[in-house]
């Protein structure tokens, strides 16, 4: 079919030219509105993509990426601290030095805080603070190691069991988790010194079979800070550090806590 064959049916039928005409233009138009929403085409070997659908692509790469780095993070941290835990704990039945075993201690928790930390801190702005709150006796809790708290903040506060978001979570032993802890019907309350505001809270209890020994939380200054899943890694560092806080309890006799023999029962 040469080009004086094209030309002759075009003169002869030129309804059928200008059909075929609109029909390419039709077909142009619907390729071009579909990769300007994103979406990738071949026509013809020719492939089509907007800046828009490739952005989502490598976007979506890019958090990807991210998650599977976090995962790595976290559970190259709980491996850590299992078996340095596991190395103190060994220590307390052992004749050492109180000294020795403080350190040993004030080590530990100094990296599983900053693990917390590091791990919660995926938005600039959101500022995490993490604690760990146990019985000070007299229907309130107080902080047993915290991060990014104010030292002067950490000996004062004071947290009523029966009337905060993480006195909730030390009686019933069940997480509170809230991106807006400022809505109507939180149980969330504002205490009455507090310097800093925060939106974003959670609350996981820290056990020892069904028994809650204490509780570790992590505010976020931005609202819906966290996710479900950063939610469930809090829960794993609660579960790795309980056996810690059980020992420290049962060493101490001067805490007001359950004795050794409470923990049995």
């Amino acid at each position: 079919m040469d080009a004086a064959f094209i030309f002759k049916i075009i003169i002869d039928k030129p309804w059928l030219a200008y059909t075929l005409l609109g029909f390419c233009m039709l077909l142009s138009l619907i390729i071009l509105w579909r990769a300007k929403n994103g979406d990738s085409l071949s026509f013809l070997g020719l492939h089509l993509q907007s800046d828009k659908g490739r952005n989502q692509l490598e976007n979506r790469y890019t958090h990807m990426r991210e998650e599977s780095k976090q995962k790595s993070y976290v559970i190259q941290s709980l491996t850590t601290l299992a078996a340095e835990i596991g190395e103190l704990i060994a220590l307390y039945d052992q004749k050492i030095d109180s000294t020795h075993l403080e350190n040993q201690r004030r080590h530990i928790y100094t990296f599983l805080l900053s693990c917390v930390v590091a791990v919660m801190a995926g938005k600039k702005a959101n500022n995490p603070k993490v604690c760990i709150f146990i019985d000070a006796g007299e229907g309130n809790l107080r902080v047993h190691e915290a991060a990014t708290h104010s030292p002067s903040g950490m000996r004062k506060l004071r947290l009523s069991i029966a009337d905060s978001a993480a006195g909730y979570t030390y009686h019933t032993g069940e997480i509170f988790f809230s991106g807006q802890i400022h809505t109507p019907g939180s149980r969330f309350r504002v205490h009455p010194k507090a310097q800093t505001m925060y939106n974003s809270l959670i609350c996981v209890p820290i056990k020892l079979g069904e028994k809650v020994l204490g509780v570790l939380s992590v505010t976020g200054d931005e609202e819906r800070s966290y996710t479900e899943g950063e939610k469930e890694i809090l829960n794993a560092f609660a579960s790795v550090v309980s056996p810690l806080l059980a020992r420290e309890l049962q060493y101490k006799p001067t805490f007001a806590f359950p004795s050794k023999e409470s923990f049995s029962t």
